[in-house]
Order: C-alpha cells, then sequence, then structure tokens
C-alpha cells in the first residue's frame, strides 16, 4: 500500500475516527488530501455497538442521549433523520430508605466541595456523615465507581447529575434522554457512508502495533489481516484511541504527550429476552431498580426485554460469572434478580434469549479532571495527534467522541493553515 505525502492517516473508526475524517474531508484545505481510516475490527462504531435480538436493537455500548447534555448527538441524530425513542428510567421503582433524604444531602454538600479538592467522594462524605452513611449513600446511587479513590467530590457529582437513573438527586430531575431506536450503530454507520460518500478510504482488520519515533520522522506500523505488516510513514497522521489503548503501543503515553494522567473502569451490561412481559403485572414497565446486590441497575424497558447494568468491581463480577458456562451466569441473575425484587425464584420465568457485554475499559477518563485538559494531545516530539473522549470535559461516550473528532481535525487544520501561510510568506519574500 502506497501512502504519499498528502495523505492523512487517521487510526480507528470509532465516532472520533469517523467525525475526524469527515470534517477534513469536508475542509477546503484537504481537497486534495488523500483520507484514509484504519481499524482493527471488521466494522466501525467502536463502543458505538448495537446487535438485533428478538427483533428489537439493543446497544451493548453506548444507549442513551440526553437533548440538554448531549448537544452534539443530538444534533446528528437531527440532521440524519435517524429515529428514536424516549429513555424511560428517570424514575426508581421500589426505592431504598435512603433515597427518600439522598437529594436533600446532596444539596447540602455540594457547596463544600470546593473545601475537598485532593478527598475522593467517599472520604468527602465520610467527613460529613460518617463512613457508615457514606457506604449507604453510594450503594443507593448504583454506581460503585463513586467509591473509587480517584473520583473527587467534583467529578462524583457531575456524574450524579448526569445519568438519568440519579439525576432525580439533583437539580437536574427533568432533563430528557432517548436512545435511538436501532441502537448507537446506526448513527456511526451513517456517518461512514457519509464520510465515504466524501472520498474516505476505510482499511478494515489493520491493527496498530507500534509507533516508531526518530530524527528522520515517525511510522505507524500496522498489521493487516493478523499477519501482513503495514507501514505508515508518509503524511500527517491521527490515533483516536483511548488512554488504555495508547499505553499498549511503545509510544511513551502518557509521558511523551501529556502531563496529565488516566484511569478507567470495567462496564458490565446483560439483557434478558422473555417470552412475556411479567414485570408488567408488577408495575415495573419503564423503570428502573437500584439493587443491594450484583445486578445494581436493573432496567424493564417496557414490553419488550430487561436488562442490568454495572461497573467497576461488580462488572468483572459479572465477566467471571459468565467465564463459569451460561447455566451459572442465568442461575446468578435469577437469585439476584428475585432477591432486588423481593420475590422468590420460582415466580420468575427463564429468559428464552439473552445476551451480554463486559468492556474491560468501559469509561476513561483524565484522573486530574481538569478543565483546562486539552481535548487533542500532540506527541512532543513529533507531529502525531491523539484525540479521546476521555480527554474532553463531557461525560459521554458518543458526545466526548464527537468533540474529540472535531477537535482533532481543527488541530490539524489549524496546523496546515499554518504552514501554507508560511509558505506563502517565503514565495513572497523570495521574490523581494
Amino acid at each position: 500500500m502506497a501512502i504519499r505525502e498528502n495523505t492523512i492517516s487517521i487510526i480507528g473508526a470509532g465516532i472520533s475516527g469517523i467525525i475526524c475524517a469527515l470534517t477534513l474531508a469536508k475542509s477546503k484545505a484537504c481537497k486534495k488530501s488523500s483520507i484514509k481510516v484504519y481499524e482493527h475490527k471488521k466494522r466501525v462504531g467502536g463502543r458505538a455497538h448495537a446487535v438485533k435480538v428478538n427483533d428489537h436493537f439493543v446497544d451493548l455500548g453506548a444507549g442513551r442521549f440526553s437533548s440538554q447534555l448531549h448537544h452534539n448527538v443530538k444534533e446528528q441524530v437531527t440532521s440524519l433523520n435517524l429515529p428514536y425513542e424516549t429513555f424511560p428510567f428517570t424514575q426508581l421503582k421500589r426505592p431504598q430508605a435512603l433515597h427518600k433524604s439522598l437529594k436533600s444531602i446532596l444539596k447540602n454538600l455540594k457547596p463544600l466541595c470546593d473545601e475537598h479538592p485532593n478527598d475522593s467522594f467517599e472520604e468527602f462524605l465520610t467527613i460529613y456523615v460518617g463512613r457508615h452513611q457514606a457506604k449507604e449513600m453510594i450503594n443507593a446511587l448504583g454506581y460503585d465507581s463513586l467509591s473509587l479513590p480517584n473520583i473527587s467530590p467534583h467529578i462524583a457529582f457531575d456524574i450524579i447529575e448526569k445519568h438519568p437513573e440519579i439525576q432525580g438527586f439533583s437539580e437536574n430531575a427533568g432533563y430528557e434522554w432517548f436512545n435511538l431506536k436501532e441502537g448507537f450503530s446506526a448513527l456511526t454507520e451513517k456517518l461512514y457512508q457519509e464520510a465515504l460518500a466524501h472520498g474516505v478510504e476505510f482499511y478494515f482488520d489493520h491493527e496498530l502495533a507500534g509507533i516508531e519515533t526518530n530524527n528522520n520522522g515517525s511510522a505507524l506500523k500496522l498489521i493487516k489481516d493478523g499477519k501482513q505488516e503495514v507501514t505508515i510513514s508518509e503524511g500527517e497522521m491521527i490515533l483516536t484511541f483511548p488512554p488504555t489503548a495508547m499505553k499498549k503501543l511503545n509510544c511513551g503515553f502518557p509521558q511523551n504527550w501529556s502531563d496529565y494522567t488516566y484511569g478507567s473502569i470495567p462496564l458490565f451490561k446483560g439483557f434478558l429476552f422473555y417470552d412475556a412481559p411479567w414485570w408488567q403485572e408488577l408495575d415495573l414497565a419503564d423503570h428502573v431498580v437500584i439493587t443491594n446486590n450484583p445486578i445494581r441497575k436493573l432496567y424493564f424497558k417496557d414490553n419488550r426485554y430487561v436488562f442490568f447494568y454495572t461497573d467497576s468491581d461488580y462488572a468483572n463480577f459479572w465477566r467471571d460469572t459468565t467465564l463459569r458456562g451460561e447455566a451459572h451466569y442465568l442461575s446468578t441473575v435469577k437469585t439476584l434478580m428475585a432477591e432486588a425484587l423481593r420475590c422468590h425464584e420460582s415466580q420468575l420465568p427463564d429468559p428464552h434469549i439473552h445476551t451480554y457485554k463486559h468492556w474491560t475499559h468501559g469509561v476513561e477518563f483524565s484522573q486530574e479532571c481538569c478543565p483546562n485538559h486539552p481535548m487533542t494531545l500532540v506527541h512532543k516530539k513529533s507531529r502525531i495527534i491523539s484525540a479521546s473522549d476521555a480527554y474532553t470535559p463531557h461525560c459521554g461516550w458518543m458526545e466526548g467522541g464527537i468533540m474529540a473528532g472535531r477537535s482533532a481535525a481543527e488541530t490539524l487544520l489549524k496546523r496546515l493553515g499554518s504552514e501554507q501561510a508560511q509558505k506563502q510568506r517565503s514565495e513572497e519574500l523570495a521574490h523581494v
């Protein structure tokens, strides 16, 4: 594969990579450039991954957006005429005792966050309400990442205010949420088709294996189809990888790219389909239950299906449970679901179809959570650009991904514009 000097090579065909490629392809500065996107999977989308089960689309990855919080996502969904519907899970059913007073407690504590910039959220709560109630509050919120030592009070309140199940414990109780009827893969597929129409070339089964930087420039080493090596050493290079993927490359991440450090947490989603919507008789349709067991957040999607969503240690609990076989996994789900609904296992039917997904590094973020974090990184010893939703100030894969992709494109366009202006000045001086 010949790589010309006027080629722009983008690694990664998730939402960031596609948006980056599309932004460049639409720009005047790149009309004569060849834009190529390399992806190690056989599909586009990255963590936007929907599958069709039982005639319904389910999002194994990104699964919802808010019109108030995800302006870029809403803009794309509207412009592409993608059908969407209400994501209704903002009302808790069978609340825990602490849920009644949780909003007022959090409201009184929020103004004190600035006094504890170096404390974890759990430490912060412990100071004011005691260790036992601190743990009870985090348990009642259903997101176990809130107990991690690198989650500050400010990050914690951001999580609480920007997630539908628990936004009711904040001032954002009225925010609306939606999901795409055909899943978020429909969005990335539409953008992919648009990018193709603008001349962007996509190459699948190309995995980035390493980066070389020296006095002669930079080179990307890719493995095609698991065996053939492809080297990219010409043109501009953009990596749309999350921090964990960057760390696996021999590129000195993060020290040669950023003054920040990065963390991640795992996620797990399990979907269950039944012959009949038994939960409707329990008045659970379109409601969510926050549990005291490893299921954590249990959702009942109208008359279609049931799913649960966990993070941190409980996400790994479910990964380990699936490794012990399908029968063990389904038995564990049924036992814990019965416990959450305060009924006997015999009262619950067995699902006839199910699917699940464990994301080893589901959410990635800057551990410093600094609002001044650049949305795009540039390698300190080369011209390579790095973009990720983890660099953005937004809590959300798709929204952050769109922001990251645009930022990477704008960084490159600014560079190209500066170089073109410098070239013109040099030519003008040569004629003087």
